[in-house]
Formats: C-alpha cells, sequence, structure tokens
C-alpha cells in the first residue's frame, strides 16, 4: 500500500506544478472540488439439508465494486482522480471428501488513475496533459484460486500472485483534445510502462510480465523483478447520460506501444461500464473488460473443457474477457 500512496503523491505533486499558476490566480468560485464514493454488492447464496438427488449443493459469493473518486474542476485546468477496489468471492458446498473447503477467488483488482490537465491558448479543446495508472491486487491468489494453499488430486498449491507482485504502473505525460463534454483523447509520445512484481519467488515464474532470460533449453538463467518499457500511448474516453439521466455510459480505451520491443504488439486496457438508475442512489451496474499485454500470460483452456488450470492448460499472452454485473449505492460527499 505504501508503494500506491508513494505514486499518488508523485501525481499530486506533478499535478500541482502544472497548475499551480491557474491556482494562484483563479478565484475560489472558479475552482469546485467534487468527492464521491460508490459500492456495488455481489452477495448471494442457497442452503440445502439433505437435498434431493439432482438438487444441487450449498453455495455463497461475497464481494463486489468500491470505488472513491475526487475531481477538481477549475476555469483552465481539470483533475480527475479515481481508486477502484473489484474483489468477488465465492465458497462452494463439498460434494466429495477430497473436495477442498475454503473460498475460491473470482475477481481482484486495485486500480488508481489520476489524470490532470491545462488549457492550450484561448479555447476550451486543448490541453497539456499528464496521466498516471496503477494497478495491482488485494489478497494473494494460489493456483488453485482458493484463498490458502490447498492440495486438489495430491498434488501442491503454490501461490502465483499477491499484492504489489505484479504492480503495474503507466505514466504519460502528453496532450489531450476534448472535441466536447463528453468525449477526450489524450496522447502522449514518451508514455512510460513499468512492471514490478515485489516477491522473488513470483518473479521467477516468468509469467507477470518482468524480465526473464532462458537459455537455449528454456531453463531460466537470470531474471529481473521489473520490466520498464518506453513507448506512446493514447487514450479514449467517453462519459455521457441518456433517458433523462436513467443511464450513464462510461468507457475507456487505452493503447500503448513500447518502442523498445516489439512496437506492432500493443498493450490494450477497454473498460466499460453502464449504470441503470433504479432508485436515487442505487443503481444496476454492468461491467465489462478487455485486456492484453504481450508481455504477460494467461491460461490458456487449450483441452476446452472449461477448467482453466488444470494439466492440460498452457499459458500464453491472450485477451482476458471479465464481465459483472452488480447493484451499487453511490454518494456525493
Amino acid at each position: 500500500m505504501r508503494i500506491l500512496a508513494t505514486l499518488f503523491a508523485f501525481a499530486l505533486a506533478v499535478a500541482s506544478s502544472l497548475h499551480a499558476q491557474d491556482a494562484a490566480s483563479a478565484a475560489a468560485k472558479d475552482t469546485t472540488w467534487r468527492f464521491r464514493g460508490g459500492l456495488g454488492f455481489d452477495l448471494s447464496g442457497l442452503g440445502i439439508i439433505n437435498p434431493r438427488v439432482g438438487a444441487g449443493t450449498n453455495r455463497l459469493t461475497v464481494g463486489g465494486l468500491g470505488t472513491f473518486s475526487a475531481d477538481r474542476i477549475a476555469q483552465r485546468s481539470f483533475w480527475k482522480n479515481q481508486l477502484a477496489l473489484q474483489l468477488v468471492l465465492q465458497q462452494q458446498g463439498r460434494t466429495s471428501p477430497t473436495q477442498p473447503t475454503g473460498f475460491l477467488k473470482n475477481l481482484d483488482i486495485l486500480r488508481l488513475t489520476s489524470t490532470y490537465g491545462h488549457k492550450v491558448g484561448g479555447g476550451d479543446k486543448w490541453f497539456v496533459s499528464a496521466d498516471l495508472l496503477a494497478q495491482s491486487q488485494l489478497l494473494p491468489t494460489y493456483r488453485s484460486n482458493y484463498l490458502r494453499a490447498t492440495q486438489i488430486d495430491g498434488k501442491a498449491d503454490r501461490i502465483v500472485a499477491n499484492f504489489l507482485s505484479p504492480l503495474i504502473v503507466q505514466f504519460s505525460p502528453g496532450i489531450t483534445f476534448k472535441p466536447n463534454q463528453h468525449l477526450s483523447f489524450q496522447y502522449s509520445p514518451a508514455a512510460v510502462r513499468f512492471i514490478y512484481v515485489a516477491d522473488d519467488s513470483l518473479a521467477i515464474l516468468d509469467i507477470h510480465g518482468n524480465e526473464v532470460t532462458r537459455d537455449a533449453q528454456g531453463n531460466i538463467i537470470e531474471y529481473n523483478n521489473y520490466f520498464l518499457g518506453l513507448g506512446s500511448e493514447l487514450v479514449g474516453r467517453y462519459e455521457n447520460k441518456y433517458f433523462k439521466d436513467r443511464l450513464a455510459v462510461t468507457s475507456s480505451l487505452r493503447l500503448f506501444s513500447n518502442y523498445l520491443d516489439q512496437p506492432q504488439n500493443m498493450v490494450v486496457l477497454f473498460t466499460n461500464n453502464f449504470s441503470i438508475q433504479l432508485f436515487k442512489g442505487l443503481s444496476l451496474d454492468l461491467l465489462g473488460e478487455a485486456f492484453y499485454d504481450p508481455n504477460l500470460k494467461m491460461i490458456i483452456d487449450a483441452n476446452k473443457n472449461r477448467i482453466y488450470g488444470d494439466d492440460g492448460d498452457r499459458l500464453a499472452p491472450a485477451t482476458q474477457l471479465t464481465g459483472a454485473f452488480m447493484l451499487k449505492y453511490s454518494m456525493i460527499f
């Protein structure tokens, strides 16, 4: 958590220096801070005692989405910040003596974003800008997907990811074009992408994108805990409301090309959120996300049995698709 706090402080220092002269000259009425928080809940359960044949088994799912945002709007600048956590856990009833107990992890994403822009010239469409993205996870992940080491079919379990292992950071200074209040495009010709794996035992697995060197036989002979890329990044964002503000749409597309290694293979992060207002402060949110990084390895269901992580599967770069829906309570304070 200390590294995320340091990154946020760094973004704060950069943004503060960029808008120093604007803050000095702007009147108090020209500057507005808006703070928002949101909690989305994914909670369901099923309990059965003495089930009939074919009735199923017990199940408990708990988790959700938590967001906190702080946005500053001034006459000649904007600054948007958001900290979000997506976490969903599931526990199923046992159907055999060898089946492990405990919660399985379905989703675990901890993400910080910060974007600052300062107007260029007398218009309202062009901004000098800087963008920061930092992403990790909160809880440890084991190969079995349980929250603790668990033997399955006599096979030893091992941890494959943890908090700050990996940590992905992107910093992109550049220019932003906003043709209207709903749409924006930011381009950075000198963006930095940094991957850090704090745990040596995880860095040597060669699955998180850190630098690993292998010999002719494929054996690892050297590894670093980090990966550093320098390239260009294009970020497109769209926000709007429809049907008398009953439907809110938020979409973001990030494209990063690394000048130093295979620039044709871009890193892609495409996020979408459709929020349908049910009552005041309460909404049904539909979330969809697509992620691809040529340096990160995903689990490929090679044998097509819809079981990820068994002996027939393999690890390789691939597009990860995530979808979820949940009830969300939002507040402004």
